[in-house]
């Protein structure tokens, strides 16, 4: 899991802010860290998400009274938020497309403040796919067998370390002429 830690100090007005773009490869789960924004003068009120990538917007508000039975004081302790905080931890899994290698998103924080001011902040985050030779990354020699009489051809049986595919390789004379993984191999 991959951490963004957004910071912001107290304002007193209307603010965007555009942070600086992420790479992730995969499908990442990012976790989002709010609790970098300053609420020491105006606590948040309410809190709207947009992941940017389709999925449904989520809203968080704040208690009106804060249940100390049902809920931890650590942000008050740690931060010093009395009360409680909207301003947490949000964990989003992405999916890059399938269509393209590239996916570029931006997920959008909306905070509304108790002075009536808010603050939209924009984080650019790029999917990129992972491509065949990512899925492989280190292979081991399983098995090996020389065939015909000289024993100038190998057969090479690999296994990638990441994830337990197998792969067939035809060795000749020290040049490798085929690499066939096993779930595309056809007898025959």
């Amino acid at each position: 899991m991959s951490n963004i830690f957004i910071n912001l100090s107290a304002i007193s007005e209307n603010t965007t802010v555009l942070e600086s773009l992420y790479y992730f490869k995969g499908n990442p789960s990012i976790n989002f860290i709010l609790s970098g924004i300053d609420e020491s003068i105006n606590p948040a009120l309410t809190l709207a998400i947009n992941w940017g990538d389709g999925a449904a917007t989520e809203f968080s508000q704040k208690d009106i009274v804060f249940n100390y039975k049902k809920k931890s004081i650590f942000n008050e302790v740690l931060y010093g938020k009395v009360g409680g905080t909207i301003l947490d931890n949000y964990k989003h899994t992405y999916v890059p497309s399938t269509s393209s290698f590239f996916t570029n998103l931006t997920a959008q924080f909306v905070i509304h403040f108790n002075n009536g001011f808010y603050a939209n902040i924009k984080q650019p985050i790029q999917l990129i796919k992972e491509s065949y030779y990512d899925n492989i990354q280190k292979l081991g020699i399983t098995s090996t067998q020389m065939t015909g009489a000289s024993g100038s051809n190998t057969v090479a049986n690999l296994q990638s370390k990441f994830n337990d595919s197998t792969y067939i390789t035809f060795l000749n004379n020290w040049l490798c002429s085929s690499f066939v993984p096993l779930n595309m191999y056809v007898n025959g």
